[in-house]
């Protein structure tokens, strides 16, 4: 069934395509990362989704992760599992959208580096809303619009069939099937 709540709807369909999107990235992450001496991964990124009104919302709708009691002040990344990210919907969009070279040195070819900066940055798209706010600026007690909740719709939308035509592309590696890093990983 559709809900027929325009918030919740949108929350789901950015939820879907996170899921998506971060399904893709785990593949190469979960063989790069766990290895890392210094990993991106700060406590400050992990307080942004439930500081911020929207990740919240479609962390809620999505894959709830309640955070520690002590969220608010640890300093220690608490969305950071042995398996990578444990915050599965809601994520701040810039953990999706920053690849060290690290990360896209393990990518054999520039197509494949490109392909996977482009999956990357999806979830960028939906983050500017008509009035020229952005949603991962967002603070506690902000409130989004109907108009606000539309324009999310349709940049998801668009997102998603940007994610397909990249799938089409053929430079992602097929669903399934894990990255490994080459040789040229530090």
């Amino acid at each position: 069934m559709e809900p027929s709540f325009p918030a919740l709807a949108a929350a789901r369909a950015y939820a879907a395509l996170e899921a998506a999107v971060r399904d893709r990235i785990d593949r190469l992450t979960a063989r790069v990362c766990p290895g890392c001496p210094s990993p991106c991964c700060r406590s400050c990124y992990c307080r942004r989704t439930f500081e911020n009104p929207w990740y919240r919302w479609v962390n809620r709708v999505g894959a709830p992760l309640a955070p520690p009691p002590d969220w608010r002040e640890t300093r220690h990344p608490f969305g950071l599992g042995p398996r990578g990210c444990e915050i599965r919907a809601g994520r701040y969009v810039f953990c999706y959208s920053y690849n060290c070279r690290r990360l896209l040195g393990a990518l054999e070819t520039r197509e494949a580096r490109r392909a996977f900066q482009a999956l990357s940055d999806l979830l960028l798209h939906p983050n500017r809303l008509p009035d020229g706010r952005l949603l991962h600026e967002l603070g506690p007690g902000a409130r989004l619009s109907r108009g606000d909740v539309e324009e999310i719709g349709r940049r998801v939308a668009e997102a998603r069939r940007a994610l397909s035509a990249l799938e089409a592309s053929g430079m992602l590696a097929p669903t399934g099937r894990c990255l490994n890093p080459t040789s040229r990983t530090p």
